[in-house]
């Protein structure tokens, strides 16, 4: 401000100001290039604060997630303001709650973007008239808008770290319709983040994690390795899975994975036919279901015991009065509360005596195997099972078999520098490490690499060819890790992590992406 007041001094004939054009930052010297009422200028960078904004739950049953996700957000934040910014901009970032819920996350997208209803017709992108789920229960389908959308003029540059597959169902459109970045969203679903609902507006968003699809083949291919197999012939074939799922967008993107897994891996000539698990009489969700699934409610882990109890009766079926030993897979596309909920239930039947225990001999002749989907908050997970401790009667941990398919390396065992350096920020800002929050610490970091290769006025438009044109940032992360302008995941690997007794992780396999020799992609277990 004060070398301003010294020109307005000298020149005190002069009522207006100019500011110098400019096409990058390397034409303003100590300033910095920015729009400026439509057009380039150079200004003060401390008038260039890089606004960037959250959707997430901090409230409610399933808070741990969006607390996570902003610290490790917030870490990679304050470490580069620490660096000077971005070329003398200051990162910021607004969060607001939304509890989880989709409705509530539409309304803060629209406040952070500062959506402006133009009431013109049609909307700038397809999606966004589209009727999609508004999460209630049961869902009506709803479109975000029907007029287009402008974003404002104090909207923020990008929706980050955004938490659910319900939520991003409905603040998605609102990022694409007013043509700001959605990146690094806290989700694998396919729609809308990693298909063309959104049409050419797909081009607004960017995602880090490996996909939900991914983490499905990852994990059928672990279940494979621990002898979940067949059974029987078509319609038999899936007899052995089970899904236990959020009944919402979020377990629906799961369960979609997991069957196109199956298929990918077994081949698609085991869908005809009804499904066996129809004959168990556990009828949870659609008979027309190849895997048997059983839904809970979102936000609502009172509906899980009821799930439990039905995935009892038909593991009872798949037992019948035989001898034989069996083993089941449970992939869980679940939040916390209500895995570890599930978990419990069906290890404690396992185990108890009564007339089940003398029909059907759980204890020795059942080996149950769950793999719970990244969302889950493997830390949560952890600690809550962990202090479950032992299951009534026994020296078996409720943690027994129990692993998440994670997207970010084990923070425990990891050498990569990221991980090490995000351990030092956190340790420093007196946060306990999670999988989550590293997950938001590295997201972040790789969107601050875009800005640093953003040459001229940082806005959504400038940072696609910025992220898409990252060089290789040598993370430690995966192979196949990069942006590009026919890609905009940047991770496709998947690191499963089995839950110890204790709490703590042990590496259990890498998964990775592999199209050229291995198209279904690389497992390898740790020894």
């Amino acid at each position: 401000m004060g070398r301003y007041l010294v020109v307005l001094f000298i020149f005190g004939c002069s009522t207006t100001f100019t500011s110098k054009p400019c096409t990058e930052d390397s034409d303003c010297g100590s300033d910095v290039c920015e729009l400026r009422e439509g057009s380039a200028a150079c200004v003060d960078p401390a008038s260039a604060t890089i606004m960037l904004g959250q959707s997430a739950p901090f409230s409610g049953v399933n808070a741990a997630l969006g607390t996570d996700m902003n610290n490790g957000i917030q870490l990679a934040i304050n470490e580069q303001n620490a660096k000077g910014g971005i070329r003398g901009r200051m990162l910021a970032l607004s969060a607001l709650d939304d509890g989880y819920d989709p409705v509530q996350a539409q309304t803060n997208a629209m406040m952070l973007t500062g959506a402006v209803d133009t009431g013109a017709t049609p909307t700038n992108c397809p999606n966004t008239g589209t009727a999609v789920s508004n999460g209630a229960t049961p869902a009506q389908l709803i479109p975000v808008s029907t007029t287009a959308l402008d974003r404002g003029s104090d909207g923020v540059l990008a929706l980050i770290g955004s938490v659910g597959t319900p939520t991003a169902v409905r603040t998605t459109p609102v990022a694409t319709e007013t043509h700001t970045l959605f990146y690094g969203a806290f989700t694998g679903a396919t729609s809308p983040l990693r298909d063309t609902t959104a049409g050419t507006c797909q081009k607004y968003v960017f995602n880090v994690r490996a996909s939900y699809a991914q983490e499905a083949v990852a994990t059928i291919q672990y279940f494979q390795s621990l002898g979940v197999t067949v059974k029987g012939t078509t319609p038999a074939a899936y007899a052995n899975l089970i899904s236990f799922d959020q009944a919402d967008t979020f377990g629906q993107a799961g369960y979609n994975g997991l069957l196109a897994a199956w298929e990918d891996l077994n081949g698609s000539n085991v869908l005809p036919g009804t499904p066996e698990w129809v004959n168990s009489g556990v009828y949870d969700g659609s008979a027309t279901d190849p895997i048997a699934r059983f839904r809970y409610v979102r936000n609502d882990d009172t509906s899980v015991p009821l799930q439990g109890s039905n995935a009892e009766t038909y593991i009872k079926y798949l037992l019948g009065s035989g001898s034989s030993p069996l083993t089941v897979g449970v992939m869980m596309t679940d939040t916390y509360g209500a895995g570890e909920a599930f978990i419990k239930a069906l290890r404690t039947w396992q185990y108890a005596s009564g007339a089940d225990q003398t029909a059907y001999n759980m204890a020795t002749r059942l080996t149950l195997v769950f793999s719970n989907i990244s969302f889950v908050s493997a830390d949560a997970l952890a600690n809550a099972l962990a202090e479950d401790g032992m299951i009534p009667g026994t020296s078996t941990p409720y943690t027994q078999n129990v692993l998440v398919s994670n997207v970010v390396p084990n923070y425990s065992s990891s050498t990569a520098s990221i991980v090490t350096n995000f351990l030092t920020l956190a340790k420093a800002a007196n946060q306990a490490p999670t999988f989550t929050a590293l997950e938001g610490y590295i997201s972040t970091n790789i969107f601050i690499q875009g800005l640093l290769n953003a040459k001229g006025p940082i806005t959504p438009d400038s940072m696609i060819p910025a992220l898409e044109g990252l060089p290789n940032l040598s993370l430690g992360l995966g192979a196949t890790a990069g942006f590009s302008a026919s890609n905009h995941q940047y991770l496709d690997s998947v690191w499963g992590t089995t839950i110890n007794p204790d709490g703590t992780f042990k590496d259990t396999y890498y998964w990775t992406v592999d199209t050229s020799s291995a198209p279904l992609g690389n497992y390898m277990p740790f020894e």
